[in-house]
């Protein structure tokens, strides 16, 4: 396996003398997609909060390319090259779908910040590649919940990211928008990003997924390639249930 890109190291975060996250350790190396499952409560998005800055760690590390980045301000974060969304789609409602995107290029990672006329080529290319394209003029109070997600996907794809943390990109969706944003995924990842995401939707995991986790109560219950995960008596009983196991002939 190549060196981690990223790497967890018994990362721990309390809330109240409760700990939602209880030494967390996994490494994701150059360009797998690793997807995280559990339960809600289970301390999913506390995690993305952990790595991209959004809250400081009571225990532990998080290493990016082998340097401790724990402490650091999200947006010094996102400068070396993670971007993420978020799992409540903010996006600015006085904009076009269009500036919106560039947006990302005007503020994000060291190799984005770049000029306006720059940003809104960049903001084009995103679109374009998250199937947005043909409504980059709208405003964004015109677009339904599935493209306020892609919009979300875009704007963090325009920071040029080299890892991107994907929070429920696909939470509420139908049957179609779930394969029409699993190719999304795919083309993100085809241009070199790694990305990490969270998700309900096990089709999702086991279709992208190199390698999965499962969080239950804020610690690791199992890691390893997605089917052998979902196979796992534990995981079963913690999370997916047992008619789940029925479906799927175990």
């Amino acid at each position: 396996m190549a060196a981690a890109q990223l790497e967890l190291r018994q990362v721990t975060k309390r809330f109240g003398g409760v700990a939602a996250l209880d030494g967390v350790s996994f490494s994701v190396p150059p360009g797998q997609i690793f997807g995280i499952i559990g339960p809600n409560g289970a301390g999913k998005t506390t995690l993305l909060n952990c790595i991209s800055g959004v809250y400081r760690l009571d225990g532990g590390d998080v290493l990016w390319q082998g340097a401790s980045i724990a402490g650091r301000a999200p947006h010094r974060v996102a400068a070396l090259g993670i971007g993420r969304t978020f799992q409540v789609v903010k996006p600015f409602a006085s904009m076009t779908v269009r500036e919106n995107a560039a947006v990302g290029a005007l503020f994000g990672s060291a190799e984005a910040h770049l000029p306006p006329r720059q940003a809104f080529e960049r903001a084009d290319e995103v679109l374009e590649l998250v199937g947005l394209a043909g409504k980059a003029a709208l405003p964004v109070t015109a677009l339904t919940i599935p493209d306020r997600k892609r919009l979300e996907v875009a704007r963090a794809v325009a920071t040029r990211p080299r890892l991107l943390l994907l929070d429920e990109v696909m939470a509420g969706l139908n049957p179609v928008e779930v394969d029409e944003a699993l190719e999304m995924v795919r083309a993100v990842h085809a241009t070199g990003v790694t990305i990490v995401l969270i998700e309900h939707v096990m089709r999702v995991i086991v279709g992208v997924c190199d390698r999965a986790l499962v969080l239950h109560y804020g610690r690791v219950l199992a890691e390893g390639e997605p089917r052998t995960v979902l196979k796992d008596r534990r995981v079963i009983e913690a999370y997916l249930g047992e008619r789940y196991a029925r479906q799927q002939g175990g």
